[in-house]
């Protein structure tokens, strides 16, 4: 373990999560890497997380590389999951845990965690997912779970939209999960959300308090709207994991049911940007692009940014990405649920296939019109996600932290 040295009148605080927040390869990384990179400046920080196996499905990332990246902070790491989980997943069966969260309650952790927090004495311990927080509360500090999701209502809805030996097991797992979670939400002193409809789910199973903390993006240069010509493609653009299972559902559903009615209408081309479906469905004009250096260029050549998402809780960090590049974006309600925008106004909705094709053609329809007019619809819907720049979240969240740090001084 490397030690850092104490910073005269800063307080310490533990970072801990079971994936390394490094690959930027989906929103939960993204997000604790951001969160552990903007609170690093404001507290002397120490990380803990689980060292997975190299064929993990939670991938790895190894001490040595997160010490490169984050000199500044303390790092700890734990021998994590193992290659595969199919076998994790059938032992789950037998176990009154779930296999979301009973895999990572390993033993060197918990005692990982105890001896740091014991050594570091810090004021606050933020648990950033469901697999540490599991291990909450702890120390003397304030102990903080930051949720990603509510995310009981994913495996349901995975459940229902699957059958056979995948339901069975999803209608069971959903269920050890919502209790675990509840449990969670109701032992620690605070509790993070993504938005105000997963804080109002925990408020109601009895969330000791819950305040915001919601997912954003990074500030970036505003790129000019891509040109579209008379007989050019429209380009629709989709950025996220398609190894994440609603989104795969989502990706097919649009393939097979939205792409042959608006080829009736115009010609198109649909970018999927990110890691590939397990089982990619194939048409003409659509490419599976997989993971990228940079998302920018996928960006600047879009003309729309579509979210076809019909399963899930928290809020879609391409939703707010989209609109921060100036993307026209059509999504399901779903798609944008929890985010301060407006159907109609920031985004077009559509629920099914039709709805969704039509709004594509209006897309394709604003782009021949003078382009101030669809630059200002655009800056509006940019000006409703400004809140939603890191920067701004964490400038919130801070504060957050210096306040609760205050009072529980100030109890003692």
């Amino acid at each position: 373990m490397r030690e850092t040295g104490s910073m005269p009148d800063v307080h310490k605080l533990v970072f801990a999560t079971r994936r390394a927040p490094y690959p930027l390869d989906n929103g939960a990384r993204i997000r604790a890497n951001r969160l552990l990179s903007g609170l690093s400046g404001a507290f002397d920080t120490s990380l803990i997380t689980f060292e997975h196996h190299p064929e993990s499905p939670d991938g790895h990332c190894g001490r040595e590389q997160l010490e490169e990246l984050f000199p500044e902070i303390e790092v700890v790491t734990v021998p994590g999951l193992g290659a595969g989980k199919r076998g994790a997943q059938l032992r789950s069966l037998l176990s009154a845990r779930s296999f979301e969260v009973g895999r990572y309650r390993l033993q060197a952790f918990a005692d990982a965690l105890n001896q740091l927090v014991e050594r570091r004495r810090p004021s606050l311990i933020h648990f950033d997912d469901l697999g540490v927080g599991q291990f909450a509360p702890v120390g003397r500090g304030i102990s903080v779970l930051s949720t990603h999701n509510v995310d009981h209502r994913i495996v349901r809805e995975g459940a229902r939209a699957s059958s056979g030996s995948r339901r069975l097991y999803g209608e069971a797992e959903w269920r050890k999960l919502r209790y675990e979670e509840v449990r969670m939400w109701r032992r620690v002193p605070l509790c993070l959300a993504v938005s105000e409809l997963d804080a109002d789910t925990m408020r109601g199973a009895g969330a000791r308090r819950v305040e915001l903390c919601p997912n954003g993006t990074d500030p970036v240069v505003l790129p000019p709207l891509a040109p579209r010509g008379a007989n050019e493609p429209l380009r629709l653009l989709f950025v996220g994991s398609g190894a994440f299972q609603p989104y795969e559902r989502g990706l097919a559903w649009l393939v097979r049911e939205v792409l042959p009615r608006l080829r009736e209408t115009l010609p198109v081309a649909f970018d999927v940007v990110g890691q590939s479906p397990s089982r990619p469905l194939r048409a003409p004009g659509v490419e599976y692009v997989g993971r990228v250096a940079s998302v920018a260029p996928w960006y600047e050549r879009a003309h729309v940014v579509v979210v076809p998402v019909f399963e899930g809780s928290g809020t879609r960090l391409k939703i707010i990405e989209a609109l921060a590049y100036g993307r026209p974006v059509v999504s399901t309600r779903l798609g944008a649920e929890g985010l301060p925008i407006e159907s109609g106004r920031h985004y077009l909705e559509a629920e099914d296939a039709g709805d969704f094709a039509r709004a594509l053609i209006d897309v394709a329809r604003w782009y021949e019109q003078p382009a101030a007019r669809l630059e200002r619809r655009l800056a509006e819907a940019r000006a409703a996600i400004e809140p939603l720049l890191w920067p701004n979240i964490l400038s919130r969240l801070i504060d957050l932290y210096h306040r609760e740090i205050a009072l529980a001084r100030d109890r003692r």
